[in-house]
């Protein structure tokens, strides 16, 4: 973990960062109205270069928030860019200008699909498509048009904080996950659980793959203690979840699962899913309880 110092330099330069990426996509949008206008491309500023990118990067204590999202939900050369597209459009002014002009509709100042087509380097249609990280992960919404590829692309809120560096849980999961914090109240006949199962989750990690974790007992408590033990010896974070909040409804449970998956990522969390309160009798819920954790693909206790 960093010390406070450094967690205050890193977000500095991640901020640095992420205005010198979207500095340069801006770049693109500038040349490719430049030339349609057959005029010379506005000065650079200099100040985000490849080579200034990469020695800022260089000096981060740990990598820049986009580039760990990238590498972590596997995004393209092209996929990276457009999200720093919608990315601009919150935090950069002059996107909504530009945006419009390529278009040549001052009512379509915003990022479409075929806009980021016809511009941006490496373009491959399978960006767009459901299956793609940027549209599976919900990284991005897109508008209400019929027309996909001309509908206005905005980027998803927790992604824009996650940018940004700032740390901010998904409101569609503030109702029902509550984060464990970590106790010094362990008992010491429990160590040995804890080393046990958290070097069993770093053997499976190596092979890409975390097992369910099961914790049996009535005390709730000691169960909420280990589980928080095992995690910080993992470096994860704890996050807990009554089962009785998973949805029955197919379409909601599987939003959730992709919802969480995300969340876990991008956090750093492993979920600690409550079943005390589900009835033996209740198949139904039983059934949605299987399906989320048999279909989710983190780390669960």
């Amino acid at each position: 973990m960093m010390s406070s110092t450094e967690t205050t330099n890193w977000l500095e330069l991640n901020q640095r960062y992420l205005a010198a990426a979207i500095a340069k996509v801006r770049d693109m949008l500038e040349q490719h109205i430049a030339d349609l206008r057959d005029t010379a491309h506005p000065a650079n500023d200099k100040n985000h270069s490849d080579e200034d990118i990469a020695c800022l990067q260089s000096s981060m204590p740990v990598p820049p928030a986009l580039e760990t999202l990238c590498g972590s939900f596997a995004l393209s050369a092209f996929e990276r860019n457009v999200l720093l597209i919608c990315a601009g459009m919150e935090l950069d002014s002059a996107f909504a200008a530009l945006c419009s002009a390529i278009q040549q509709d001052n009512r379509r100042d915003y990022p479409t699909f075929s806009l980021a087509l016809a511009i941006l380097p490496e373009a491959h249609w399978s960006a767009i498509s459901p299956a793609s990280p940027l549209r599976y992960w919900r990284m991005i919404e897109t508008g209400n048009s019929g027309n996909l590829t001309t509908s206005l692309i905005r980027i998803d809120e927790r992604i824009l904080h996650y940018l940004t560096g700032v740390e901010y849980t998904d409101e569609r999961l503030r109702g029902f996950i509550k984060a464990v914090p970590f106790s010094t109240d362990l008992v010491p006949s429990y160590d040995e659980l804890v080393r046990e199962a958290a070097t069993s989750w770093k053997q499976a990690a190596q092979k890409g793959n975390m097992p369910v974790i099961q914790l049996s007992g009535a005390d709730s408590i000691n169960q909420r203690n280990i589980a928080a033990a095992i995690c910080s010896t993992m470096g994860f974070a704890l996050q807990s979840m009554p089962a009785m909040a998973i949805p029955l409804d197919t379409r909601e449970l599987d939003a959730l699962m992709r919802l969480w998956e995300r969340e876990a990522v991008l956090s750093r969390s492993v979920l600690l899913l409550d079943c005390n309160n589900i009835e033996s009798s209740d198949y139904t819920r039983k059934v949605a309880l299987n399906q989320f954790i048999q279909g989710t693909r983190c780390a669960m206790i």
